[in-house]
């Protein structure tokens, strides 16, 4: 019995073994994928040592086999041996076209297309995702779609001691409202334009974080002449610190917001109630003017636009971190009433919670993103409703952000101002500010370490080609503005060394402009991505800096800016 039950452990064994081996293509070879036209190609994967791979592309009654470019030739089938749990085929250059199909092993992979690949990386303003400028774009966003056109979101990933195995995604999607909202604003808009302009099929992968500086996107050696990059990195490098960091980060940000809602509830009083009686608040007009212009200013910081000391965030204890509240009551017909409707509160800094009439409606934790929320059906009434929002100041300033709408939309359409029947929400509200509390601890964004979203996220796309890339960043490095041509030409130079590609095309987009005025740095930053594309025969830069917001660090316009990148990429990739 005992040598049986030895046999089937080993029998068992050797099976986890073959089924943990089965051939695999990387991530991004699957099915709706784009290649690369009139590039030598290179499909890669996993499988057990030693084992033979065998990929050839499948012709039917409906599906054709792809064209190899002049002078080149496609066989029927192609092999690799996988080596250290790896394998790689090489393909000839192809003519754009399809859809095809592929066959890896016991793998099928459809719909495949040949065109145009473009990578799209950068911070905020490349990940800025597509559901954020519906209040611009809602009408053709929802009307959209073309096969032609694929988008493969890169998920984050990051890695601090060599290049990850693989990416991390959902795979390639067709271009069209259900797949598009989560997707790149600008990667959309571009790819959309780019697919007329060259009337081949376009694929677009997205790898961009928000905040990131542009040393997270760069292998290590490309810092070899930043020191203090290299530092920041061996410093992050080590798991252990990470995570007692973090821990630490965590805990006091916990301790933080539980302080702050013990305080609050030990004051015993429902602020969300519709019928509570706010009539000892003060009343605030929370959407006054609240700047005036600084008197001074340095090369750095000129005079500027700040908040003024009269402002309700502010006493003469300083700055009011904590918890404030705001109740609004408004008179609806029954009409009105009985309607879908959306609260719209604009930004808030920082972080927001609210109520109609007692039902929670929605909230948000910091305060970048417009607040949208659904107000479910039966919350409203004839006559007098009541709006509370707690607004919790974190650190800096709080405020409702200046210049952004207001209001209550009626209708099933919680997009576009001034296109149904809507409430503004300007004027005075009842304020209290309930607990006051120290700035917030915040916890670190380890994502943010020199090379480790390069590891993770970028080298290991290789050994895909690319028609180009695009580059938005800059906002997290215009404090360091001087050596940011210099950090701009190395990633340059490690991308095509990434990717096998000593002509790779690259764009980079001019920052826009932000803030009255725009600082110093910033402008500095925006002059070095024009120098480095300049600099570069095989760059280009295009403008978003007259589509900024004086308000708001994304601007929502990244269909302009999409047609200008396109516009700018189209001319360099004919030469």
């Amino acid at each position: 019995m005992k040598k049986i039950t030895t046999l089937a452990l080993a029998f068992a064994f050797a099976f986890a073994l073959t089924a943990g081996a089965e051939i695999r293509l990387a991530p991004q070879f699957s099915n709706g994928m784009v290649l690369q036209r009139a590039e030598p190609l290179t499909i890669s994967g996993t499988a057990a040592d030693g084992e033979t791979v065998v990929l050839e592309f499948v012709r039917s009654k409906t599906i054709a086999l792809p064209r190899a470019q002049k002078g080149h030739k496609l066989q029927k089938q192609y092999t690799a041996t996988a080596e250290a749990g790896k394998w790689q085929i090489s393909l000839p250059p192809l003519q754009p076209g399809g859809p095809y199909e592929m066959r890896v092993g016991s793998q099928t992979v459809s719909d495949i297309l040949v065109g145009d690949v473009f990578l799209c990386s950068g911070q905020s303003n490349m990940e800025l995702p597509v559901r954020r400028v519906m209040d611009k774009f809602f009408a053709e966003i929802e009307t959209n779609q073309n096969p032609n056109v694929r988008l493969l979101l890169v998920q984050r990933v990051t890695k601090y001691d060599g290049v990850a195995d693989a990416v991390k995604t959902d795979g390639w999607k067709s271009l069209d409202k259900t797949n598009a909202y989560e997707f790149s604003a600008l990667g959309y808009f571009f790819g959309l334009e780019m697919q007329k302009k060259t009337g081949v099929p376009v694929g677009v992968v997205q790898a961009a974080v928000g905040g990131t500086p542009i040393e997270a996107w760069v292998s290590r050696d490309a810092l070899r002449d930043f020191p203090l990059a290299l530092s920041q990195l061996d410093i992050a490098a080590d798991d252990q610190y990470r995570r007692e960091v973090e821990a630490y980060g965590a805990t006091a940000g916990n301790r933080w917001e539980k302080i702050l809602a013990d305080k609050e509830k030990a004051l015993g009083l429902d602020w969300t109630a519709a019928n509570f009686d706010d009539s000892a608040w003060p009343v605030v007009d929370v959407y006054e003017n609240q700047w005036s212009n600084s008197p001074n200013g340095t090369p750095d910081t000129p005079a500027r636009q700040v908040l003024q000391d009269s402002h309700w965030s502010v006493d003469t204890m300083g700055v009011n971190n904590g918890a404030h509240w705001f109740r609004k009551t408004i008179v609806l017909t029954a009409k009105q009433a009985a309607q879908n409707a959306t609260l719209r509160l604009g930004c808030l800094v920082d972080a927001d919670q609210a109520w109609v009439n007692g039902t929670f409606v929605g909230s948000t934790g910091y305060q970048y993103p417009p607040r949208i929320y659904n107000i479910p059906q039966g919350t409203l009434r004839e006559g007098e409703n009541t709006i509370a929002v707690r607004l919790v100041s974190q650190g800096g300033r709080p405020r409702f952000v200046p210049d952004k709408y207001r209001g209550i939309f009626f209708g099933d359409n919680p997009w576009l101002e001034g296109q149904h029947e809507q409430l503004d929400l300007d004027g005075q509200w009842r304020h209290l500010f309930a607990v006051r509390m120290p700035s917030k601890q915040g916890v670190p964004f380890f994502y943010y370490t020199p090379t480790v979203l390069y590891n993770g996220m970028l080298a290991p796309l290789a050994p895909m080609k690319f028609a180009g890339a695009l580059w938005y960043q800059g906002e997290s490095n215009a404090g360091r503005w001087r050596e940011y041509k210099s950090l701009l030409q190395s990633l340059m130079q490690c991308w095509r060394e990434t990717f096998g590609q000593p002509d790779l095309k690259i764009g980079i987009a001019e920052m826009a402009d932000f803030e009255r005025p725009v600082t110093h740095g910033w402008q500095m930053t925006q002059k070095a991505q024009r120098d480095a594309a300049a600099e570069d025969p095989n760059a280009t830069s295009f403008s978003a800096k007259d589509l900024g917001e004086w308000n708001d660090i994304h601007p929502l316009d990244k269909k302009t800016l999409g047609q200008r990148a396109a516009d700018a990429m189209f001319q360099i990739i004919k030469k």
